[in-house]
């Protein structure tokens, strides 16, 4: 029985979905929101590219900064490298909920902008291209 329940603690904490999430550099890595033809695509240890469409179905990419906080399990993106106060998006690893950083009366708090279930990670060769194709 104790050889049963160390194996299945094993596989749990070496499974590929936990192993993904143990890194922090998301480099060629893409996260997809189909849904809302988003993506963010990981182009090195430190920048992304955010490719974002609006009501009228107009794309914009821009490129910010990004930190990894395995401890909380995010993903923060800033406009500035690592400049707190300049956070704009967080990805939470576990579910890939996206959140968005506003100012408010109280300081700065998030708002859910992507729920759990919208978003994926994906592999894709022409990423622009595919959110395109999606319109």
């Amino acid at each position: 029985m104790k050889k049963k329940l160390f194996i299945f603690i094993f596989l749990f904490f070496c499974a590929p979905s936990s192993i993904a999430f143990t890194k922090k550099d998301f480099s060629n890595n893409q996260l997809l929101c189909s849904t809302l033809l988003w993506g963010f695509e990981f182009i090195s240890s430190t920048r992304v590219k955010v490719i974002s469409t609006d009501l009228n179905k107009i794309t914009t990419i821009n490129e910010y900064y990004y930190d990894v906080d395995l401890e909380l399990s995010y993903i923060n993106i800033f406009s500035n490298k690592n400049n707190i106060r300049d956070r704009l998006y967080s990805v939470e690893l576990n579910s890939l909920r996206v959140d968005v950083w506003t100012m408010t009366g109280g300081g700065f708090t998030t708002r859910e902008m992507f729920p759990i279930g919208l978003c994926e990670f994906v592999e894709i060769n022409n990423f622009l291209s595919y959110i395109d194709s999606l319109k």
